[in-house]
């Protein structure tokens, strides 16, 4: 069994078709600091480490830059997968930083497989403040 999921922090309005899922988010970032919006993992029932999922950036943000790097995560599961969550495993990480002194709203759009052949994308409002 195959596990993946992509997590953006905070909650959100989500959206369902065959297949597609959208996720609508906002959140608060501060001005020229790195800050976390998107993570994904494939690992298999043992917690071990499969490939690196895509993310693939639909719209960058115009006042930033979205960062996707690989990096150890301790993924978010439930269920029986959950034994998982204490577990580093290798995974896909965005990271979003706004434009040094700049204030105000920014978007960006991202999309991935969050299960076995169903994509989700989502679109995180940024709000930045000093």
């Amino acid at each position: 069994m195959i596990l993946a999921a992509t997590t953006i922090p905070l909650s959100s309005c989500t959206t369902t078709s065959d297949g597609f899922r959208r996720q609508s988010q906002s959140i608060t970032a501060r001005s020229g600091v790195r800050t976390l919006v998107a993570k994904n993992w494939h690992i298999d029932d043992d917690c071990r480490h499969i490939d690196y999922p895509a993310i693939d950036i639909v719209e960058q943000p115009k006042h930033g830059r979205l960062e996707i790097v690989h990096e150890p995560l301790f993924p978010k599961l439930v269920g029986k997968v959950s034994k998982c969550e204490t577990t580093k495993v290798n995974g896909v990480v965005g990271y979003y930083t706004a434009d040094k002194g700049y204030t105000g709203s920014d978007r960006l759009v991202i999309r991935s497989p969050y299960e076995e052949g169903k994509t989700e994308e989502g679109v995180l409002s940024v709000t930045v403040v000093k």
